[in-house]
């Protein structure tokens, strides 16, 4: 047999799953489809430092830090210990700017985003963050929508609840790895907005049930979907299948 013709039939035992649904593919929901989207997300060069939690700071390449990285020293200082070298407010401004970086979530295009965001967590103090974070209902998503809510900026003022659903979920991720707490909060994201209604529709689900603009109703549309497929996968996992599958196909 050809080589090429070999190695690409390997190959099609490591694609997605797919379903049809009129005139619509979907990815199905499984967790082998997202042990490969993960997979092709941690060899990806565009992703694979972001969850490197040794990936510190590099002044010689002007490398600024891995989200990973900055929440590890974001988790020293929340069990008192000592992250050498850095404030608890520094840190919290450092995680921001990693999460901006790695997300695209484009805060400072006001100028004024990643300051006034870092401000408002730190103002929520170390107990309330926590809490908040273990139990994103605590006082309705109040980290949530004390993130997302509007700069203060005169010019290109802007709210951000794509942010603020990404720093909610990976502070959750890097924080309590290992707990019931991890997988606390989905990630807001077009990609997604724009394709749930076709699961939704797959899974025999009304679609007028949820307003996919409140952060709320579009985390409970998620765990409607995952709770109705043949297998139960992660919201993590639930994100990154959806939004890897679909972004290359938009």
């Amino acid at each position: 047999m050809n080589l090429i013709t070999e190695e690409l039939g390997l190959a099609n035992k490591f694609m997605v799953e797919e379903v049809t649904f009129g005139s619509h593919t979907l990815a199905k929901l499984t967790k082998q489809n997202v042990a490969i989207v993960e997979a092709m997300i941690m060899n990806d060069s565009d992703y694979i430092k972001s969850s490197k939690k040794d990936a510190g700071p590099d002044n010689k390449s002007n490398y600024k830090g891995s989200a990973a990285f900055w929440f590890t020293k974001l988790k020293e200082m929340i069990s008192d210990k000592t992250a050498e070298g850095y404030s608890y407010y520094k840190t919290i401004k450092r995680t921001i700017e990693a999460v901006d970086r790695e997300n695209s979530t484009h805060l400072n295009a006001d100028r004024c985003g990643r300051e006034e965001i870092a401000r408002r967590i730190y103002n929520f103090g170390k107990d309330k963050l926590i809490e908040c974070l273990k139990n994103p209902e605590h006082g309705d998503l109040e980290l949530f929508h004390a993130i997302e809510k509007k700069t203060s900026a005169e010019v290109r003022a802007r709210y951000n609840p794509s942010f603020a659903s990404k720093f909610c979920h990976y502070a959750c991720f890097y924080l309590f790895e290992g707990t019931e707490y991890q997988d606390n909060y989905s990630i807001y994201d077009s990609i997604l907005r724009k394709n749930l209604p076709m699961y939704l529709e797959y899974y025999g689900i009304d679609k007028k049930k949820y307003d996919l603009s409140k952060y709320e109703e579009y985390r409970k549309e998620i765990d409607e979907i995952r709770y109705s497929a043949d297998e139960l996968i992660s919201r993590n996992g639930f994100d990154h299948l959806i939004w890897y599958y679909h972004k290359g196909r938009m």
